[in-house]
């Protein structure tokens, strides 16, 4: 007994101190990370994870209009090797649409298509859409410095870095990518409160432009300067700027990194599977809906032109403002919004289709600098559009 209580006291002892310790170096979001993703065996976050958010905004349709069905909608039968690689990846919803009627719709694991799900990723090309608002609207300049913006980057390296250089992924700042360190930035970013002071001290450490890096911390910056040109919040601006106009049908929420606080820009958006083919469609039309133009088509077209600098000799073939960019063996192009747990919405102009996936893993092998899985759903998608 005398023993069971000296362990008992031990124990006590180094949790206190554990606490303690993350107490006094500002790392106790790590137990919400603890909670949320790495006590269940996973390294980060999940696509089902809203439960755990600690606040949100919701952004409310205005005129919603449900997408057409096909006739013959899900006629067209999956391959047996298809459908084996799609569970693989812990698939949780596939969706066709083309000439805006949906083909083929399937959900997996609970799913369906009233389910919210994580955008991850794809957040940041929504930030881009609201930023292509704020330009057209006269608010801001993609070519001005961000220290136009923010006045804290009017010293050293960052008085050369640009608006276009966040939106390219060209800003050398050293926030780090890395989604399995619990200690880096975007583990910070997803778990810890009050985003704004976590991005404060960051600064470029060579020449912006010079390099490209994909980067989260680029796309909480763009958040930031659109706080500062209007007095919205990021989830008000995009919900009356862009969820209203584009028919969507049910609400969206967009996690907060405190209560009342600021998105989490950079993710956690979270929405259904066909209320995120809306932003494949709204890039592949050039941001038009009906008759109305919600975002400028010349910016559009900026969004999915590669990453190309002759003076700075950068080129990203694969990448334009925020959104990802590539091409079939086939010659066929498209873009797409990706989150790192295989969430895509993806646009192919050639074909009029927009092809949403969702779930829970991604293939992390590159093929011409995309997921390779990409181009498996993408000839899934054109099989059933050309059946």
């Amino acid at each position: 007994m005398k023993k069971l209580k000296r362990l008992i006291g031990y124990l006590l002892i180094i949790c206190s101190s554990t606490v303690a310790l993350a107490m006094l170096t500002d790392h106790m979001y790590i137990f919400e990370g603890i909670k949320q993703a790495w006590l269940k065996g996973d390294t980060s976050g999940n696509i089902d994870d809203l439960q755990y958010a600690i606040d949100t905004r919701v952004l409310s349709p205005t005129d919603p209009s449900p997408w057409a069905e096909a006739e013959d909608m899900n006629s067209f039968e999956l391959s047996e090797s298809t459908l084996n690689y799609m569970e693989g990846e812990e698939i949780a919803s596939f969706l066709v649409i083309k000439n805006d009627t949906i083909l083929f719709e399937k959900y997996w694991l609970g799913h369906n298509e009233k389910t919210l799900s994580n955008s991850f990723s794809m957040a940041k090309t929504v930030v881009a859409m609201a930023i292509g608002l704020a330009v057209e609207e006269g608010l801001i300049d993609v070519k001005a410095l961000v220290s136009t913006y923010l006045p804290r980057f009017k010293d050293g390296l960052g008085e050369t870095l640009t608006v276009e250089h966040l939106l390219q992924m060209r800003s050398n700042i050293p926030f780090g990518e890395s989604y399995t360190n619990p200690f880096g930035f975007p583990a910070k970013a997803y778990y810890k409160a009050d985003n704004r002071a976590l991005l404060n001290p960051y600064r470029p450490i060579s020449t912006p432009g010079s390099i490209w890096e994909y980067q989260s911390g680029n796309t909480m910056l763009l958040s930031e300067i659109l706080s500062s040109v209007q007095d919205k919040t990021l989830a008000e601006y995009v919900s009356e700027g862009i969820w209203g106009p584009i028919h969507a049908e049910h609400n969206a929420e967009w996690g907060l990194d405190a209560v009342d606080g600021i998105e989490r820009s950079f993710a956690q958006f979270y929405s259904t599977t066909r209320d995120f083919a809306r932003f494949g469609k709204l890039i592949q039309d050039g941001g038009m809906v009906d008759s109305t133009q919600v975002i400028a088509a010349s910016f559009i077209a900026d969004m999915i032109t590669p990453v190309l600098d002759d003076d700075l000799n950068v080129s990203a073939s694969h990448y334009g403002y925020q959104i990802w960019l590539g091409h079939t063996d086939d010659g066929v192009e498209f873009s797409f919004l990706r989150g790192h747990r295989c969430q895509y919405v993806i646009s192919i102009p050639s074909e009029n289709l927009v092809i949403v996936k969702t779930g829970y893993k991604r293939n992390m092998e590159l093929k011409r600098f995309v997921s390779l899985d990409t181009y498996i759903y993408i000839e899934a998608a054109l099989q059933i559009a050309n059946q």
